[in-house]
């Protein structure tokens, strides 16, 4: 899909297509020092409460953008 494309999606609860085949549902973005940025995802839970209360620590997993296929938002 490559990371100009997932960038609409970004901080929006998403359904993703990953290459692997799995449907994922959940919220991703870019964070990261201005030289390397990098794309993580976590449930839409989990990125709930972190932005409710950022003591939480967030369980984020790496992605690359050549992992995502196909992305969906979810109205809500």
């Amino acid at each position: 899909m490559g990371l100009p494309n997932i960038r609409e999606f970004m901080h929006a609860h998403c359904r993703f297509r990953l290459r692997s085949g799995r449907e994922v549902f959940g919220v991703v973005w870019e964070a990261g020092s201005n030289a390397e940025r990098r794309l993580h995802f976590s449930t839409i839970g989990e990125y709930e409460r972190s932005r409710r209360d950022p003591q939480h620590l967030l369980n984020a997993i790496p992605m690359s953008p050549e992992e995502i296929l196909m992305a969906e938002r979810l109205n809500g």
